[in-house]
């Protein structure tokens, strides 16, 4: 129950900004490695919670993440 009660709900939209985390920073440890890749914008959600993802660019993310890997992007871009 405690578990449940400090779980994070996050909904995202098309068209939000999010960063991805990388999931190889836990092979290689650092100190000052960036733990968080982006920011890229949501271009479709399915029902399960895959996300497809586009770069600011507008070249597609290859393949789809899981949604519980994003978190909203909110400082310092404005599109």
């Amino acid at each position: 129950m405690w578990h449940d009660r400090h779980i994070k709900l996050r909904t995202f939209k098309v068209n939000d900004l999010v960063l991805l985390y990388d999931n190889n920073f836990d092979k290689f440890l650092g100190k000052l490695r960036m733990h968080w890749l982006g920011p890229y914008v949501i271009k479709e959600i399915t029902d399960g919670g895959a996300v497809q993802l586009v770069k600011l660019n507008g070249d597609p993310f290859p393949g789809k993440v899981n949604g519980s890997r994003l978190k909203p992007h909110t400082r310092g871009l404005t599109i």
